[in-house]
């Protein structure tokens, strides 16, 4: 884990908190990365992509918000799908996923 204190240490006296947080012991300052930035992964799905498919559908605007959402959303459905496809394909003795395991995972 990496860790900020010479962040906090290299800045401008002039930020009040920083005066404040000097008077610690220095075990106090160690603050870890995750805690001051958002951590996100890349989607797999271009967003633009979604946002066509949702206009297609009758939306006539989306918001970088809800396109975000949709792709979350549309990655899950995909991932539970293939799993699903995947099960019935080793079922059926193959490591290939074709058209019918998708349409009977789609099913159920």
């Amino acid at each position: 884990m990496r860790f900020v204190f010479h962040l906090l240490n290299n800045m401008r006296s002039n930020i009040p908190m920083l005066d404040n947080m000097r008077c610690f012991p220095k075990k106090y300052l160690y603050i870890p990365i995750d805690f001051l930035f958002e951590v996100r992964k890349m989607a797999d799905l271009p967003i633009a992509a979604v946002v066509r498919i949702a206009k297609k559908n009758g939306a006539e605007r989306v918001g970088s918000d809800a396109a975000e959402a949709l792709v979350v959303k549309a990655e899950k459905y995909i991932a539970q799908l293939t799993k699903e496809a995947n099960k019935l394909a080793e079922h059926a003795g193959r490591k290939t996923i074709k058209k019918e395991d998708v349409d009977l995972a789609s099913k159920s």
